[in-house]
């Protein structure tokens, strides 16, 4: 039985808190008894047998029996656990050269991907294009679109979330752009969008270096710079949306009063000396051919002399932006991710070094191990948003 859960929003009656603190409860203890639920959650017994009853008929959890018999002898407890198929999320990482996209089940478990290159659709049929490769995705994976939830969707730029407007994001050329109302009457199921650094701290936070941090900050090192901010396990987004737009920090006083060459306009201060293209710029200035930021990284640990200056000023950019970071949100890890994270290892020590200078607070420092981080995000940028029994 497939159930219509869209947008599945409830009255939060008792019952309803009830039966949304059982599964949750089921889901963090996978394999409890129905008679463990009532004592944990002091409820009464009947009260969570009725519940978990409809849980099971609505597909959220599935019972198997136990391979013991209890401690007190007798017949083996029947056993709950969540039913992390039951239902399917998209998650959409619309970056300034592809489009990723991603199936997903209830715990962020990438089924199948597929993309597409974004510059060759930026213009009046963007929306469309990225419905329909939605529902292709969804096609070729063989299930039914009644199976899935929602999409969730990271954009490059600063988004109101309230109102699925995409404020500004010059990748794409959107500004007050609103994607939501655009995209929704076009797919069956709701729609959730958010800045793509955000949306980035949202994956960490459920299944990477962040996943047991309250307070952490997740730096996109990439085109431009960003960050995604977690206090007490919240997203702090500010209070025009534009919280972590670090890429706008100055980290040179004397050089923020000149007229430094911008590697690419419109962005921030940090952007133009940190960013990926900031490395290309500064190469071709000194006569290399064109680079990458990667190809720059190798060259400097080569003891190529330029490269080393090159990767050397980069850090001591970085550091500063991470001690103001750290001064102000005092958070216990920072996660580095983004294109540039990936070459930033043999230089991590140093990087930490350089912060430990400044400050007398503790943090952890670290680089993200976890793959599709910004589409596991948006699946959980849907779970958090879509008012339904999961949302938490």
């Amino acid at each position: 039985m497939i159930i219509n859960v869209r947008p599945y929003i409830q009255e939060y009656s008792s019952k309803f808190f009830n039966k949304k603190r059982i599964l949750h409860y089921i889901q963090n203890n996978p394999g409890i008894s129905r008679a463990d639920i009532s004592k944990a959650l002091n409820i009464s017994k009947p009260t969570v047998s009725s519940l978990v009853d409809e849980l099971i008929l609505e597909k959220w959890v599935l019972e198997k029996a136990g391979s013991k018999a209890s401690s007190a002898g007798g017949r083996k407890p029947i056993q709950i656990f969540f039913n992390k198929d039951a239902y399917h999320i998209v998650g959409v990482d619309i970056g300034g050269t592809v489009v990723e996209m991603a199936i997903m089940d209830l715990e962020g478990k990438v089924s199948s991907k597929s993309f597409f290159k974004t510059q060759d659709h930026v213009g009046d049929f963007f929306v469309e294009k990225l419905a329909t490769e939605i529902i292709k995705l969804i096609q070729d994976s063989g299930k039914d679109t009644e199976q899935f939830l929602g999409v969730g969707i990271g954009v490059p730029g600063m988004t109101d979330i309230e109102n699925g407007v995409v404020i500004d994001a010059p990748t794409i050329k959107w500004t007050n752009f609103p994607l939501v109302s655009s995209l929704e009457p076009l797919l069956p199921f709701p729609v959730y969008i958010d800045n793509d650094v955000n949306v980035a701290a949202l994956g960490e936070h459920w299944k990477g270096e962040g996943r047991y941090e309250d307070n952490f900050v997740m730096i996109t090192l990439g085109t431009g710079i960003g960050s995604g901010i977690i206090i007490n396990n919240q997203l702090y987004r500010g209070h025009s949306f534009a919280a972590g737009e670090v890429g706008y920090m100055i980290t040179d006083k004397s050089l923020a009063e000149e007229k430094y060459e911008e590697a690419f306009k419109g962005f921030g201060f940090l952007d133009n000396h940190v960013g990926g293209s900031s490395f290309t710029t500064r190469m071709i200035q000194s006569n290399y051919q064109n680079m990458t930021a990667k190809e720059i990284f190798i060259k400097a640990q080569q003891k190529d002399a330029i490269a080393m200056t090159i990767i050397d000023d980069v850090m001591s950019h970085l550091a500063i932006a991470l001690v103001n970071v750290i001064s102000v949100i005092n958070p216990k890890k920072i996660v580095l991710g983004g294109g540039i994270s990936k070459s930033i290892g043999p230089y991590l020590s140093t990087l930490e070094e350089k912060v430990r200078r400044h400050i007398p607070m503790d943090f952890e420092l670290a680089v993200t191990k976890l793959q599709d981080v910004s589409l596991i995000g948006a699946g959980r940028l849907f779970l958090k948003e879509n008012d339904s029994i999961l949302k938490f």
